[in-house]
Protein backbone atom coordinates (compact mmCIF):
# COMPACT_ATOMS: atom_id res chain seq x y z
CA UNK A 1 0.00 0.00 0.00
CA UNK A 2 1.39 3.38 -0.94
CA UNK A 3 2.18 6.10 1.56
CA UNK A 4 -0.42 8.39 -0.03
CA UNK A 5 -3.18 5.81 0.41
CA UNK A 6 -2.23 5.29 4.05
CA UNK A 7 -2.37 9.05 4.67
CA UNK A 8 -5.82 9.23 3.03
CA UNK A 9 -7.08 6.39 5.23
CA UNK A 10 -5.72 8.07 8.35
CA UNK A 11 -7.36 11.35 7.31
CA UNK A 12 -10.68 9.60 6.71
CA UNK A 13 -10.65 7.95 10.14
CA UNK A 14 -9.65 11.24 11.80
CA UNK A 15 -12.59 12.94 10.07
CA UNK A 16 -14.87 10.14 11.29
CA UNK A 17 -13.56 10.59 14.82
CA UNK A 18 -14.12 14.35 14.66
CA UNK A 19 -17.67 13.76 13.51
CA UNK A 20 -18.34 11.37 16.38
CA UNK A 21 -16.82 13.81 18.85
CA UNK A 22 -18.95 16.65 17.50
CA UNK A 23 -22.10 14.53 17.64
CA UNK A 24 -21.67 14.11 21.40
CA UNK A 25 -22.20 17.86 21.91
CA UNK A 26 -25.38 17.71 19.85
CA UNK A 27 -26.75 14.76 21.82
CA UNK A 28 -25.79 16.31 25.16
CA UNK A 29 -27.59 19.49 24.12
CA UNK A 30 -30.75 17.45 23.55
CA UNK A 31 -30.43 15.87 26.98
CA UNK A 32 -30.19 12.38 25.51
CA UNK A 33 -27.60 10.04 26.94
CA UNK A 34 -25.92 7.34 24.87
CA UNK A 35 -25.01 4.03 26.50
CA UNK A 36 -21.89 2.00 25.77
CA UNK A 37 -23.88 -0.25 23.42
CA UNK A 38 -25.10 2.80 21.55
CA UNK A 39 -21.55 4.11 21.11
CA UNK A 40 -20.35 0.72 19.93
CA UNK A 41 -23.13 0.54 17.33
CA UNK A 42 -22.52 4.14 16.25
CA UNK A 43 -18.76 3.64 15.81
CA UNK A 44 -19.21 0.27 14.10
CA UNK A 45 -21.73 1.77 11.68
CA UNK A 46 -19.36 4.61 10.84
CA UNK A 47 -16.42 2.26 10.25
CA UNK A 48 -18.47 -0.07 8.05
CA UNK A 49 -19.88 2.86 6.07
CA UNK A 50 -16.39 4.26 5.53
CA UNK A 51 -15.10 0.82 4.50
CA UNK A 52 -17.99 0.23 2.11
CA UNK A 53 -17.50 3.65 0.53
CA UNK A 54 -13.76 3.08 0.08
CA UNK A 55 -14.37 -0.37 -1.40
CA UNK A 56 -16.94 0.85 -3.89
CA UNK A 57 -14.73 3.74 -4.98
CA UNK A 58 -11.82 1.34 -5.42
CA UNK A 59 -13.96 -0.96 -7.58
CA UNK A 60 -15.10 1.99 -9.68
CA UNK A 61 -11.54 3.16 -10.31
CA UNK A 62 -10.35 -0.38 -11.00
CA UNK A 63 -13.16 -0.92 -13.51
CA UNK A 64 -12.45 2.35 -15.29
CA UNK A 65 -8.69 1.73 -15.50
CA UNK A 66 -9.06 -1.78 -16.92
CA UNK A 67 -11.54 -0.91 -19.64
CA UNK A 68 -14.62 -2.56 -18.14
CA UNK A 69 -16.59 0.66 -18.64
CA UNK A 70 -15.75 1.05 -22.32
CA UNK A 71 -18.57 0.80 -24.82
CA UNK A 72 -18.10 -2.12 -27.16
CA UNK A 73 -18.97 -1.54 -30.84
CA UNK A 74 -22.06 -3.37 -32.05
CA UNK A 75 -21.47 -6.83 -33.47
CA UNK A 76 -21.20 -6.78 -37.25
CA UNK A 77 -19.81 -3.29 -37.70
Amino acid sequence: MSRTRILWLIAAFLALGALLWGATFYWEGLGAGVTGHGWFAYILGGVFTLGLSAGLFALTFYSARHGHDDIDPPAGS
